[in-house]
């Protein structure tokens, strides 16, 4: 597929869509559709945590914590590449989220790498990997 074909904007754009239901999946607490968006032998690598397998998982996920925390996500993609049935997608990340201690909103920021498997014609997230969260300064 190459980067000037049509095809391959169309491909670009289901895959921006994807990533933009995901984050509203997780904004609206839909833990149960979690798993939808993930591929079957998918594997999720959350900064300074265990890699989670997530076919079998994330879908048992409560929304205790999304809940409790207030926890909002918006992805803004920097580059997306496709190879074959893989596409490749560096995204930021800016979320919210209350502080435990005094329940305070907290943004921060991140980088978020995807590797999206395509099946059956549609995108499926097979591996997310996200880093270097900080906590932005309030003015």
């Amino acid at each position: 597929m190459k980067n000037n074909d049509l095809s391959y904007t169309k491909e670009k754009e289901a895959i921006s869509t994807l990533l933009g239901n995901f984050a509203q999946v997780l904004n609206n607490r839909e833990t149960a559709a979690i798993a939808d968006f993930f591929d079957q032998d998918a594997v999720f690598i959350p900064d300074g945590m265990k890699k989670i397998i997530t076919g079998n998982q994330l879908g048992k996920t409560s929304n205790g914590y999304l809940k409790r925390a207030d926890f909002k996500i918006g992805y803004t993609i920097k580059d997306i590449t496709i190879e074959n049935q893989f596409a490749f997608v560096e995204a930021a990340a800016a979320t919210t989220e209350n502080r435990i201690s005094d329940l305070k909103p907290v943004p921060k920021k991140s980088i978020d790498f995807f590797v999206l498997k395509k099946n059956d014609e549609n995108w499926k997230i097979y591996r997310y990997i996200f880093n270097n969260v900080r906590e932005l300064e309030l003015i």
